[in-house]
């Protein structure tokens, strides 16, 4: 036998003998003593006793009532697939155009946004950007350092 087959069946005793440890555990769980001398054993009792019965099939939730049956669900699946299948279609007709030189992708866009035209409007408003920004550096100077006297 080479190493790894002893090693293979090594295992599978390891793990059998896991398993019947395991079983031989679980045989008696309930048959647990307590210490008559304790003073929480007629506390304890009482519990288990009232416990007893728990849980009922009376405390568990009802089956809904709504929901759906199997055709219902089937269609709504195909119809989930029909339109995934129709996004995959439509995405693999893209044309991609980034497989292309970033470079010359960034330079026609620096170039298509400097041929772009710029209202008053909008110099305006990068004005007043500037000017708010401006005035909140200047308020969030702190204030100078109090004499510790």
């Amino acid at each position: 036998m080479t190493g790894l087959k002893m090693n293979a069946s090594a295992m599978k005793i390891l793990a059998i003998s896991a398993v019947c440890g395991l079983v031989g555990a679980c045989g008696a769980p309930f048959a647990a003593k307590t210490d008559p001398q304790s003073p929480l054993t007629e506390r304890i009792q009482g519990l288990v006793d009232a416990n007893r019965e728990y849980p009922r099939w009376a405390d568990f939730p009802s089956a809904p009532t709504d929901v759906p049956d199997a055709g219902v669900i089937a269609a709504q699946v195909a119809g989930l697939d029909q339109t995934g299948e129709a996004l995959n279609r439509s995405a693999a007709a893209i044309d991609w155009t980034l497989n292309d030189d970033p470079e010359a992708y960034a330079s026609e866009i620096r170039r298509r946004v400097e041929g772009a035209r710029m209202s008053v409007d909008t110099a305006r408003t990068a004005a007043e950007v500037e000017a708010f920004a401006r005035s909140l550096r200047e308020r969030s100077e702190p204030p100078p350092p109090i004499d510790p006297r």
